[in-house]
């Protein structure tokens, strides 16, 4: 999911973007399904600028593949082939936890390479209007749109304030953390505690209360609390935290997520691994929130043993998306330190039923690397 909607991939040529895609997007968009188009889209967070690196990011956040094969490419004999992007995304999209939510429209000149040869739909490019319908109805088949948002938290009192938030963040644009860093730093270096206090206790305040369509308000101040939060986490209380996890916003979600960040670096100990479990859920979870909930379980990992529980608990989980999750994060965590990464649980992966899993689970072992001499138990908190 993105923004607390389900969420297509739209594999697509450049050449035919604006015929075919974009009316699909839009038309996805009247059932409230984010069709992706990444050539339009911005780097998601925790994700470098390369190409490559970008395309992963979208497909990880999404919950269901479609491509669209066009006649890019006429071919002497009559046929023609799709852009060679969209073949790469099929297999790009088939090695993902994707796999059995590809849909595939091909236009009936177009010829697609023997290792592919997918079961498709047609796609007639002067008229796409009959594809919504087939793909939201396998969409509901895959349970995609099964899913209910989260009820709402009762609204709390409001805080004095010597400033409104629209003061705070007048002017201030969502992106811009070096300017909510400013902003912070000016407010903790000129206010009394009891100000600062009542700050925070403001902007929690307008997170709780603003409508969700004001979308830009509320990552404007998300922003300035998180900022906060960096340059005085005593400020930014478990409570807060808490009641940002159990809305039903992906915005408010995501803050939370960011602020048990910020507290994972400063204080790896300080992070209730509780209310980090509640937003760690590949599966289930918006990718704006559950991925760095991921990478925040990941960096306690490194440095506090208890946080295994975490991913314990997903390895067993019965979606595959979860367990393929716990595999990744291994890997990813015994790249920067093969010792703290359970070598237990990835052994215990390796022989998952799903293959996609177990390889992955497989990868993780081979950059934890062979048995050291004293390597310490990771599942005994007293090093045995």
């Amino acid at each position: 999911m993105l923004n607390g909607q389900a969420t297509v991939f739209l594999s697509c040529s450049e050449r035919f973007k604006a015929q075919v895609a974009t009316p699909i997007r839009v038309a996805l968009a009247e059932h409230r399904i984010f069709a992706v188009i990444v050539s339009e889209e911005p780097l998601l967070p925790f994700t470098s600028g390369d190409p490559d690196s970008k395309v992963d990011s979208y497909l990880d956040a999404s919950d269901a593949f479609v491509a669209l094969c066009t006649p890019d490419d006429r071919l002497s004999d009559g046929t023609s082939q799709c852009r060679q992007n969209i073949i790469s995304e099929i297999e790009r999209a088939r090695k993902t936890h994707l796999r059995e939510r590809i849909q595939v429209f091909k236009e009936p000149t177009v010829r697609l390479p023997s290792n592919i040869n997918p079961t498709y739909e047609q796609l007639a490019v002067d008229d796409v209007s009959p594809l919504t319908d087939l793909i939201v109805r396998q969409l509901e088949v895959w349970g995609v749109l099964s899913r209910t948002p989260r009820p709402p938290n009762p609204p709390a009192s409001a805080a004095r304030s010597a400033m409104t938030v629209d003061e705070m963040t007048d002017g201030m644009h969502f992106a811009d953390h070096e300017e909510a860093t400013r902003r912070a730093y000016k407010l903790l270096r000129s206010e009394s505690r009891q100000s600062q206090e009542a700050a925070v206790e403001l902007l929690r305040q307008f997170l709780h209360n603003t409508p969700r369509e004001a979308n830009v308000d509320l990552l404007r101040a998300s922003s300035l609390l998180e900022a906060i939060s960096r340059l005085d986490p005593s400020l930014i209380s478990n409570d807060i935290v808490e009641g940002l996890v159990n809305e039903d916003d992906t915005t408010l979600r995501m803050a939370a997520a960011m602020l048990l960040w910020d507290r994972a670096e400063v204080a790896p100990d300080a992070v209730p691994l509780g209310l980090l479990g509640r937003l760690a859920l590949p599966a289930s979870e918006d990718w704006y929130v559950q991925a760095p909930a991921m990478a925040v379980a990941k960096q306690l990992l490194l440095h506090r043993r208890a946080a295994r529980v975490v991913f314990d608990t997903l390895a067993g989980s019965d979606d595959s998306d979860d367990r393929y999750a716990v595999a990744a994060a291994l890997r990813d965590v015994a790249r920067v330190d093969p010792t703290a990464s359970p070598r237990d649980l990835a052994e215990q992966l390796t022989r998952d039923g799903d293959q996609l899993v177990a390889d992955k689970a497989q990868e993780a072992l081979e950059a934890i690397g062979p048995t050291r001499e004293g390597e310490r138990d990771s599942r005994s908190p007293f090093g045995l």
